[in-house]
């Protein structure tokens, strides 16, 4: 079998040692070679530190698309164009398609699975969420069975990486960005990880996959980390939590909600005890109940790991059709159906701006618990709707006060 490989950067590099450099089992023993046989860069002549034989690189997509004995193309080049108007081509050319493309999955998904089902190939993308963890593998699996409502997860490792060194090491959030950036585990603009994007898109395909409907990334609610502060950290350790990342989506009489926010979780949970670069992903079956996944959620290795597992997929089920349906018909209710208690922190600068906080505060929630330290507000609430304490930190926001706030599960 000649594989075509776009995209020769971190991840890429994995899967052709792997594949060409033999490091995977399975193709420095089988006697039926499978090989790469060109690869897509967009220098030529730029050093690398693995060597690959000139005469099998080029920088023309053309090469690729035109050779008839490729039969299967791994996409790893990353953004939305050109690899997506890439797959197009390379479906209707009758190639079967390998991506970690999280974004063009997240967006398309409908899109290439009715492709793909028309010119009878396959459309893999096992790595585009958690890494190393074969979750979409197992979804799929469990789903011939189980009807799933609920997924939730770790699903960034840096994010992880950064609240898991501010617990643990007592430092504010930029500190530990900017460790983070130094180690390689943050890019140098953060937006997606810290914001919540990354996240979202995966929680989008697993989501779809689970609830056999295509639902959007637009449609999943984001809040980020960018906000919570050493003096926070400090404090969730004192009332027995620790805060973690949480993607969560969850189904209800054909109504889902999905978010992707902070959220505290007792320090007994196991999702507490998941750190830095490590990802879990938890689903519920009606039939088996709860499954959880756990290992590295990115890197070159676990990355490259899932993509050759497509391909092994690929050759060894003979090129059987997937059974992938997103047929039903869901209703988005945003985070109507999230509700529990919420952490709040709100600074203050005077005792009337102090006096206000309250007052708005004791509207919404009669029953707390509050602490005051100096310039700053803690409180713990009663059970809240979601939309209803955004509308209570929304007006804070509004009067000036800097907050922070995570859902208690």
């Amino acid at each position: 079998m000649k594989i075509g490989l776009l995209g020769i950067g971190t991840v890429g590099t994995g899967v052709y040692e792997i594949i060409n450099g033999e490091k995977g089992n399975y193709f420095a023993n089988t006697e039926e070679k499978v090989h790469i046989t060109k690869v897509l860069v967009r220098d030529i002549h730029k050093n690398r530190k693995t060597q690959i034989p000139s005469e099998i690189m080029t920088d023309n997509f053309d090469d690729i698309i035109n050779d008839d004995e490729i039969e299967a193309i791994i996409f790893v080049m990353g953004g939305m164009e050109p690899e997506y108007s890439y797959m197009l081509k390379a479906i209707e050319r009758k190639k079967h398609i390998i991506t970690a493309n999280k974004a063009i999955v997240s967006e398309y998904l409908d899109v290439l699975l009715k492709k793909a089902e028309e010119n009878n190939v396959m459309f893999l993308f096992e790595a585009s969420v958690g890494g190393g963890i074969p979750i979409i593998t197992s979804l799929k699996e469990t789903l011939k069975i189980n009807r799933i409502d609920e997924i939730k997860g770790i699903l960034n490792g840096t994010t992880n990486f950064i609240l898991s060194k501010m617990a643990g090491e007592g430092k504010d959030f930029g500190e530990v960005l900017k460790t983070a950036q130094e180690l390689g585990f943050a890019e140098a603009d953060p937006t997606a990880d810290v914001d919540g994007y990354d996240v979202s898109r995966k929680l989008s395909i697993l989501s779809s996959l689970a609830f056999g409907s295509h639902i959007k990334d637009e449609d999943i609610y984001k809040r980020g980390i960018r906000d919570v502060t050493k003096a926070d950290m400090e404090m969730f350790s004192d009332l027995g939590y620790v805060l973690k990342f949480i993607a969560h989506s969850k189904l209800e009489n054909g109504e889902y909600c999905a978010s992707v926010e902070p959220i505290l979780l007792s320090s007994k949970n196991i999702m507490s005890n998941v750190n830095e670069e490590y990802n879990i992903v938890s689903i519920h079956g009606n039939i088996i109940g709860e499954l959880q996944f756990y290992g590295k959620g990115a890197g070159k290795n676990a990355t490259a790991n899932a993509v050759v597992g497509d391909l092994l997929y690929i050759i060894n089920n003979e090129y059987r059709k997937e059974d992938i349906h997103l047929k039903n018909k869901v209703i988005s209710r945003g985070i109507d159906k999230f509700s529990g208690k919420y952490y709040l922190r709100v600074d203050v600068s005077n005792h009337d701006q102090f006096s206000q906080v309250i007052d708005l505060i004791d509207s919404y929630s009669k029953f707390k618990k509050m602490m005051v330290n100096k310039d700053r507000i803690f409180v713990v609430t009663e059970e809240i709707n979601a939309n209803v304490f955004n509308e209570l930190t929304a007006t804070l926001k509004e009067k000036g006060n800097k907050l922070f706030y995570a859902r208690i599960e």
